[in-house]
C-alpha cells in the first residue's frame, strides 16, 4: 500500500492506494488545527505504507513539518511530487514547468487518462484556477484567480461596512450582503465561461469543462454542462505511483 497525499492550502486529503484501488481515505482542514493532532486522529491505526507520495501546494515550513511528522509516525521519508516538463501524457506549457502548481499537473494527468479530449479543469479551493488541455495531452495554459469564498473574505478584511455576511444569489441586488455574495459568485461563473470561448476558439473544438475543489458545489447549478471530477490530484498521484514519469 501507498500512502497518497493531496496537501492544499486549507485541507488535506490523503487514500491508501494498492493493486490499483483505493482502500481507505480521508480530508481534514488542517488551516483549523494542527497538523500533528490531525494527523494522529487520522493515522494512528494506519500500517506502515511502502511509500508516500504528497502533491503539496504550501509554504516550504509546512512541507517540512508534515515530512518530520511522517517520517516520526512512519519512519519513511516522503516524495514531495512536482510539476515535470512531461509526464502521463501530459505536455507542460510553462517553461519553468516546476513553477506549474502540482495540483493542477497531476489533475490534468488524472483527467487525460480518463478520457483524451479538449477539455478544462476548472479547480475551486483556495484559489480558483482554470486549465486547458487539448485531446493530445498539451496544456495550453490557464488562469489563477481569488475562489468566490477569498473574494469575500478580502472584501470583508478590506472594506469597512460589506464583512463576511452570507448573501443570496441574486442576478441584482438590493442590499450589500447579497451584492457582495452575488457578485464574487458571478465573477468566477463569468471567468470561466470566458476561459471556455477562448480555448474553444483557440483549438477549434467544444471544450469539456470538469470541476474539481471544495468550493465546487457553489457554483455548478450556474454551469449546469460542467462535468463533476473527484479526487483528481489523488488519482494523479496514483498514477505518478504507478509509472512515474513515464
Amino acid at each position: 500500500m501507498k500512502l497518497l497525499i493531496d496537501l492544499g492550502n486549507t485541507r488535506l486529503k490523503w487514500a491508501l492506494w494498492g493493486q490499483g484501488r483505493r482502500s481507505m481515505g480521508g480530508v481534514f482542514a488542517h488551516a483549523d488545527t494542527s497538523l500533528e493532532a490531525a494527523l494522529s486522529n487520522n493515522w494512528t491505526a494506519l500500517p506502515k505504507p511502502e511509500a508516500i507520495l504528497v502533491a503539496s501546494v504550501v509554504k516550504s515550513t509546512l512541507e517540512q513539518e508534515l515530512t518530520r511528522l511522517l517520517e516520526s509516525h512512519f519512519e519513511q521519508t516522503a516524495e514531495f511530487v512536482r510539476s515535470p516538463a512531461q509526464a502521463l501524457g501530459i505536455r507542460n506549457a510553462y517553461a519553468e514547468p516546476e513553477r506549474l502548481g502540482v495540483d493542477r499537473f497531476l489533475g490534468m494527468a488524472a483527467l487525460h487518462a480518463a478520457a483524451p479530449r479538449a477539455q478544462i479543469l476548472v479547480s475551486c479551493g483556495t484559489a480558483l484556477t482554470l486549465d486547458a488541455l487539448t485531446a493530445e495531452g498539451q496544456h495550453l495554459g490557464g488562469l489563477i484567480a481569488p475562489s468566490p469564498t477569498l473574494m469575500r473574505r478580502s472584501l470583508g478584511t478590506a472594506t469597512a461596512r460589506i464583512g463576511e455576511h452570507a448573501g443570496e444569489l441574486v442576478e441584482i441586488a438590493d442590499n450589500t450582503a447579497d451584492a457582495a455574495w452575488s457578485g464574487c459568485l458571478l465573477s468566477s461563473v463569468a471567468l470561466i465561461e470566458r476561459f471556455r470561448q477562448q480555448v474553444a476558439q483557440r483549438i477549434g473544438t467544444p471544450v469539456a469543462v470538469v470541476g474539481d475543489g471544495g468550493g465546487f458545489d457553489e457554483w455548478i447549478a450556474l454551469l449546469p454542462d460542467v462535468e463533476r471530477g473527484r479526487d483528481l490530484v489523488l488519482r494523479g498521484l496514483a498514477l505518478w505511483s504507478e509509472r512515474g514519469h513515464r
